[in-house]
């Protein structure tokens, strides 16, 4: 039997393409960039000339590329000469980038000529200066728009410092003239319950603990605006001594039910049963609490329970103020602890917006700190957490 077979087209080995160095590569991409390169090289008596693409010399305006090794002030010998050299000056003393501009045709012109300058280092030092030139009016157009918002910002950055340095001021007389009124009334007041004027009629009786925490919040208000003062000059120093926070938390709760509308149920959960004791100021944290209170009241004027209620937890005491009053949005939340920040519509509810951010700004001062949760229309809870005196444990 005879077998015949018919061997396969052989394909054509593929010529094998020698490649092109980078170095020969490099000319003609840099021909197609859109914008001008040049290359300096650092010499005895200035930077020289080394390589440009076409786009370089047209940025220019030069009539032909410069030679190899000309000085770079006989390259730019128009207008931009002597700042041109100062900046590879600059850029060889630097060894970082920088950039000149220069606009056409004065104050009117619409197109800028842009150089940026970067370094070539060479063990440490320069050697070499690469240089980007463009001529556009994109450039121009947007380093206006950055100038217009830079002064825009630093008129708004005044504006702003000078309307913080007014609040302190304001915040530093009103205090003032505050505080010799309340001192005053509340010497009369003292008087008057020690009878040192004379008897007081049996129907007045009930007043005098109403005027007397309306006393207190005056002296409350005025040592708010102190302190909202101090913080911004940064001048508050605590008299820290150990404060039993128990007894300071019914003291509180017991002038806030004196102040609160027959509406409001205000009572003190306590969960101590006994002395909670904390290294602190007690001014201020007569005022944390305090505001903690006034603000469950101001913010609940249908009434309804605000409790306080005091626990602990591992080795810190944590007081919480709730309420079941207006709520606040969440949108509002972010602006909650803002000096003078309103989050508040009613238009009848009294405030400074001092009141949170003093509070929480001094809990941090103590090493506490004071968070919220809310409900539009349903309440909020303000909880304060300090931590306990040592020798408490």
């Amino acid at each position: 039997m005879i077998h015949s077979s018919t061997a396969p087209p052989q394909r054509p080995v593929p010529r094998r393409v020698k490649p092109r160095p980078a170095n020969e590569l490099l000319p003609r991409v840099l021909e197609v960039l859109p914008v001008g390169v040049a290359l300096f090289e650092l010499a005895a008596d200035g930077f020289r000339f080394r390589y440009g693409n076409q786009v370089f010399a047209r940025v220019l305006a030069l009539d032909r590329m410069p030679a190899d090794g000309q000085l770079v002030g006989e390259v730019f010998n128009r207008a931009e000469h002597d700042a041109v050299i100062e900046l590879f000056n600059l850029v060889r003393v630097s060894r970082e980038p920088q950039s000149y501009f220069t606009a056409e045709g004065g104050k009117t012109t619409n197109r800028i000529l842009n150089i940026d300058a970067y370094p070539l280092l060479r063990v440490g030092r320069v050697s070499h200066v690469l240089v980007l030139a463009e001529r556009t009016q994109e450039k121009l157009e947007a380093r206006h728009r950055q100038e217009l918002e830079a002064n825009r910002l630093r008129k708004k950055a005044d504006d702003l410092a000078s309307l913080e340095k007014a609040k302190s001021e304001f915040l530093r007389l009103a205090s003032h003239e505050l505080r010799g009124p309340a001192a005053t009334l509340g010497g009369y007041l003292s008087m008057i319950e020690d009878e040192s004027l004379g008897p007081v009629p049996q129907r007045l009786r009930p007043v005098l603990p109403m005027l007397r925490a309306k006393a207190s919040q005056i002296n409350l208000l005025a040592n708010e605006m102190v302190e909202a003062a101090r913080l911004e000059d940064g001048r508050v120093q605590l008299k820290r001594q150990r404060v039993d926070l128990r007894e300071m938390v019914r003291r509180n709760v017991a002038t806030a039910e004196t102040t609160a509308t027959p509406r409001h149920r205000v009572r003190f959960d306590d969960r101590i049963g006994g002395e909670l004791w904390v290294l602190g100021d007690v001014l201020r944290l007569e005022i944390i609490i305090a505001n903690l209170l006034d603000n469950a009241i101001k913010y609940s004027p249908k009434g309804g329970d605000v409790t306080a209620q005091l626990s602990m937890s591992g080795e810190v005491a944590v007081l919480r103020v709730r309420d079941h009053g207006i709520g606040i949005a969440p949108e509002d939340m972010k602006r909650l602890f803002v000096r003078f920040s309103r989050v508040s519509n009613l238009k009848d509810v009294p405030g400074t917006g001092l009141g949170l951010y003093l509070a929480r700004e001094l809990a941090r001062l103590h090493k506490g700190e004071i968070a919220a949760t809310s409900t539009p229309g349903e309440g909020s809870e303000f909880v304060l957490s300090l931590p306990v005196e040592p020798s408490n444990k």
